[in-house]
């Protein structure tokens, strides 16, 4: 009857726990696409900038998600668990933010070329 209680006491708290059955499935890699500014023209533009924008709130999601797990999941990693875990996440940050540079770049290209 205890070990009863303690499993289901066990369960439920888990359950309660969003952190615990979170599942934040795999890192958003649909990255998209960014055109030549210069020769785009405005709905091109546009549209790629609401992809970038879509794409980044995806990323904000994940990495949301992935601090809520880490708070419970870093205490039982090792060190290396540790250090591979801040790299995915720096990656992923650094991809964002590669196409949210690419993105500006080409809005300025688009702006520079109509003047």
């Amino acid at each position: 009857m205890k070990k009863q209680f303690i499993s289901l006491a066990i369960a439920m708290a888990l359950g309660a726990a969003p952190a615990f059955a979170a599942d934040c499935g795999e890192p958003p890699i649909d990255l998209p696409n960014v055109p030549e500014g210069a020769s785009s023209d405005a709905s091109a533009i546009r549209t790629a900038r609401n992809a970038v924008v879509a794409f980044s709130g995806k990323v904000d999601t994940f990495m949301t998600c992935m601090d809520k797990r880490g708070t419970i999941l870093l205490p039982y990693m090792t060190k290396e668990q540790k250090q591979r875990w801040d790299e995915d996440l720096a990656d992923l940050h650094d991809l964002r933010r590669g196409v949210q540079t690419e993105m500006n770049v080409a809005i300025r290209a688009y702006r520079k070329a109509r003047q």
